[in-house]
């Protein structure tokens, strides 16, 4: 594949309006997808994201950009701008104007109780969450995002996958609130990890869905805004949109963990 280093064109495809001379908005990919966290800047990001069509991911904006670059390339005779790696960063700079990212993947283990909602009740064993997430390259990264994957859940030694526990993926968690307490308390233990940060504002179940709670967290520290744009806005925002799917509904009332609160005398909702 040719390198995209021609940095003037892709700046040009980068600004074309779609048909319509609108700037439709992207889906972004889910955290199905085998994907890596690409660090651009926010005005790149807002182009991206203005020149998409309706239903495109950036994933696929940036295939089509690739695409058409290399049509772009294949006619021209003209001297390409170098690709400069950075040994050990995981870092790679295009021209001048373009950095891209490979962050490595690490992997922890996060015990809480098994029904955290409510600290009196001792009906079984914890909850332990194996999850996965980008590691920054250094500790002020102003694009960095922790994009967290839940992998398994371990409860009673025994091993589920998060649809098989809480009744949806993780990109539906939205339709189990207890499935997005214990993926936001996994991005506090990330920022204790990574950030040396505590987590004093999250005394209770409730405070981790205040958003006020997580915005003067960032505004008191040095953290990346994406990590709370894209790791917690998104989460929260979606959570307090109306859940219209009723077989994701359905889903999650029969679910084991609603069984286990059921079980131990604990109005599943």
């Amino acid at each position: 594949m040719t390198p995209i280093t021609d940095i003037t064109y892709l700046q040009a495809e980068l600004n074309k309006p779609d048909k319509m001379g609108k700037r439709p908005s992207v889906i972004k990919p889910d955290s199905r997808e085998n994907k890596t966290t690409i660090q651009v800047t926010k005005d790149i990001k807002d182009t991206l994201a203005g020149i998409g069509s309706k239903g495109e991911s950036y994933n696929q904006i940036i295939e089509k950009l690739i695409t058409n670059f290399e049509k772009h390339a294949s006619q021209s005779k003209g001297p390409v701008g170098p690709i400069e790696a950075m040994p050990s960063s995981g870092q790679i700079k295009i021209g001048k104007n373009v950095m891209l990212s490979k962050y490595e993947r690490i992997t922890i283990s996060i015990k809480d109780a098994s029904n955290a909602e409510d600290p009196s009740w001792h009906g079984g064993p914890p909850i332990t969450l194996e999850a996965a997430y980008n590691k920054p390259f250094k500790k002020e990264e102003d694009l960095y995002q922790i994009d967290l994957k839940i992998n398994k859940v371990i409860f009673d030694n025994e091993i589920y996958s998060p649809k098989e526990f809480f009744g949806v993926l993780q990109k539906d968690m939205v339709y189990c609130k207890e499935f997005v307490y214990y993926y936001l308390r996994s991005i506090v233990e990330v920022l204790k990890i990574e950030f040396k940060k505590s987590n004093y504002f999250f005394g209770s179940y409730g405070d981790y869905f205040d958003l006020s709670r997580w915005r003067t967290l960032f505004l008191n520290s040095r953290l990346s805004p994406e990590i709370l744009s894209a790791d917690v806005e998104s989460v929260l925002s979606d959570l307090n949109n109306e859940r219209t799917n009723s077989r994701l509904l359905e889903d999650v009332r029969g679910s084991y963990y609603r069984k286990i609160k059921g079980n131990g005398s604990i109005e599943a909702v």
